[in-house]
């Protein structure tokens, strides 16, 4: 048994103790004694007041369409205003189609045992115009709770069709004052405070506890997570910064059938990548897997993962075998928090935008650039991982340093993590920040005109994370929106040219009771974790006050609403033998014409039907794509598994997809399903039986 854990396998105090310590330390969180402070000098120091019971109501091109306070369940206008709030905070939103789920990092007494809220937000969903969002509401369906209000719910993702909600759990609500526990109590550590937990949400109005999984390495547990489907598997990445060997990604198998989830592989870069002889890295707040995203690459259509990996930059892995995980490529920087790829090519170029969150931003420490400024967002070329995807390459690519730390008398808080590679002297093709440094003033910065009226609020810098750039997403026309805390959520635009230009922002903030807010941070509102966006509407969770619905004037809406259809696959047979020729037949009953296409094993072949065939990078699957585009009918194709097939064996197909017609690129994807792009169908991936042919 671990030295750590007490007979029952509860931890000892001594661990729950460095179990706070080594959170504190990830989340730049001052310690006394030993134990967390609980963050309190984020409100008590000479910046962390600054928004502290502040509203703000500044906007640039935008409206507030929309607003829920999560008081109870209902409609907005019937349990959704300010005065009737959710006690707690709230991080996470992800949405699909008419629903959107958000995690919920505390409940208190007054909104007690709530882990994730789920939503519908069908009228801005399938809104028309600009013109039907005057009408539309937010609605509560439903509150997934939450039995251990030592666990913070820190991240959310859903399934692709939308019916599983994949849950990361820490056991950090005590650092912010958040839960009654005694730190003693060996729950706020057990494998319902440090899990990754999944919930049916089939029926929103009822979701349903299916599984959860508590790695025997977890003691802070899964930070975010990632669903992704990979060669007909349905797999979650998970991160974890913790120190040495337990921290990087941890990846697992979701048998839905079954309703469980099987630890698959793990990875970090230190040992994946070190030479001989080198120790694996042991300091888990220096490259902290914080956050990851997994996209169809859209010009091979491999699965790209794009890991956050703190002081270890922004690291590009090929996770199409996720047994297999290799570097394709990485971009330097400090603090990597969160990184999207673009869902398409833009302009045939692939990008990605990596954001740079920004603690403790005042107190400089003399090697990182960071006086007063407020966390950058990096627009990165990533273009060079084509010659490692085409398999031109065997070594992974450097794919450059920010121009942050290129900076005269700038050092990197460490280069370990990049001493494999040669510095090429790329840089990111632009970036945006909000504050510069403490010579930049409130009346220079958009939406802060109301500090710069008060002579008592002069911008000297800011503590922890009240300014720092957070949580992003990007549709498929380039337009990017970003949960930036106190600056609410700010809108900027991939230029054709390759730049990094605002277009608006919404710093608008309701007008909640200070005691309802997450106050170790900060009481202030707006206090936005993240914006996501579809259908020409972008959604933001408030972590004070709840989620918003955020128009804006120049993005169309209208032109992503939800596609309601009907996709099942049949074939002449479940069982094969080496030779045999099948027909596949894909039902469609939709309301509009759409595109679909099928995914087969690579070494199968197609001998008839209006067809095109093209095989996905590393040669293990291949995509059909009916020539026609259907509403309601069927579609046919011919295939044949390989003659040459000596040993039986399983084989997996699918799994359908679909898209409107003309889809913005062959792959893709990204943060959020969006009907621009293609999308899988869960139920459509089905095993086959070949039997293999006797020599």
């Amino acid at each position: 048994m671990p030295r750590d854990t007490l007979s029952d396998g509860t931890l000892t105090r001594t661990t729950r103790r460095a179990i706070l310590k080594a959170a504190a330390s990830t989340l730049g969180v001052a310690t006394l004694g030993g134990v967390a402070s609980g963050h309190k000098y984020t409100t008590e120091g000479p910046y962390g007041d600054q928004f502290d019971g502040n509203r703000s109501d500044a906007a640039e091109r935008t409206e507030v369409v929309g607003y829920h306070s999560l008081g109870g369940i209902g409609s907005a206008s019937m349990a959704g205003s300010p005065d009737d709030p959710h006690y707690g905070g709230v991080t996470e939103l992800r949405v699909h189609d008419d629903i959107a789920v958000l995690s919920v990092f505390s409940s208190r007494d007054e909104t007690p045992g709530r882990g994730m809220a789920v939503l519908d937000i069908g009228q801005f969903t399938r809104a028309e115009s600009h013109e039907d969002l005057e009408s539309a509401e937010l609605s509560v369906l439903s509150f997934f709770g939450n039995r251990n209000d030592g666990a913070a719910c820190m991240d959310v993702k859903l399934s692709d069709d939308g019916k599983y909600a994949f849950i990361s759990k820490q056991p950090f609500t005590a650092l912010f004052d958040e839960t009654e526990l005694d730190l003693d109590d060996a729950d706020a550590g057990g494998a319902d405070g440090a899990a990754l937990e999944v919930v049916d949400i089939s029926d929103p109005g009822n979701p349903e506890f299916v599984t959860q999984s508590s790695l025997s390495v977890w003691t802070l547990g899964p930070h975010n997570a990632w669903y992704h489907q990979i060669g007909g598997r349905e797999c979650v990445f998970t991160t974890h910064g913790e120190d040495g060997v337990t921290g990087g990604i941890n990846v697992f198998e979701f048998d839905r059938e079954a309703g469980t989830l099987e630890f698959v592989n793990w990875w970090n870069y230190s040992a994946e990548l070190a030479q001989p002889g080198t120790e694996t890295d042991t300091d888990g707040g220096e490259a902290y897997a914080h956050d990851i995203v997994v996209q169809d690459d859209p010009q091979f259509g491999t699965p790209v993962a794009y890991l956050a990996n703190w002081n270890a930059g922004t690291r590009l892995l090929d996770v199409s075998d996720p047994e297999d995980i290799e570097e394709l490529g990485v971009f330097e920087q400090d603090r990597a928090h969160h990184t999207v790829p673009a869902p398409t090519l833009r302009n045939g170029k692939r990008v990605f935008v990596a954001g740079h969150e920004n603690p403790s931003s005042h107190e400089s420490e003399g090697h990182v650039r960071n006086d007063g400024e407020s966390g950058h967002y990096y627009l990165v070329d990533a273009d060079p991982i084509d010659d490692v995807l085409a398999g031109e390459r065997d070594e992974p690519v450097y794919l450059g340093a920010s121009s942050t730390l290129r900076e005269d008398g700038v050092e990197p808080a460490s280069r370990t993590a990049f001493e494999m590679y040669d510095d090429n002297g790329r840089t990111e093709l632009d970036y945006w920040i909000l504050f510069e440094s403490t010579e930049q003033s409130f009346d220079e910065t958009p939406g802060f005109e109301a500090e710069a009226e008060d002579d008592d609020h002069e911008y000297e810098g800011f503590d922890d994370f009240n300014l720092s750039a957070h949580n992003l997403d990007i549709d498929a026309d380039g337009n990017v929106v970003a949960g930036h805390y106190h600056a609410g959520t700010r809108f900027l635009e991939i230029t054709d040219d390759f730049r990094l230009e605002e277009t608006g922002y919404s710093r608008v903030g309701p007008d909640i009771p200070d005691d309802a807010a997450l106050g170790a941070l900060s009481t202030g509102t707006p206090f936005h974790w993240c914006a996501v966006a579809r259908n020409g509407v972008t959604f933001a969770s408030g972590i004070n006050e709840g989620p918003q619905a955020i128009a804006h004037d120049d993005v169309t809406v209208g032109e992503d609403a939800p596609i309601d259809l009907d996709v099942e696959r049949e074939t002449d047979g479940s069982l094969f033998t080496a030779g045999q020729t099948s027909q596949v037949r894909i039902h469609v009953d939709g309301d509009e014409p759409v595109q679909v296409r099928d995914r087969i094993p690579g070494d199968w072949e197609v001998v008839g039907g209006d067809v095109s065939v093209d095989e996905i990078s590393g040669g293990d699957r291949k995509v059909v794509t009916p020539d026609e585009t259907v509403e309601s009918g069927t579609v046919r194709y011919f295939v044949e598994v390989p003659t040459e097939l000596i040993d039986t064996g399983s084989y997996t197909v699918g799994p359908v997809e679909y898209a409107r017609p003309d889809p913005a690129g062959e792959y893709g994807g990204g943060v959020s399903a969006n009907n621009f792009g293609w999308r899988k169908e869960n139920g459509e991936t089905v095993t086959k039986t070949v039997v293999g042919l006797e020599t």
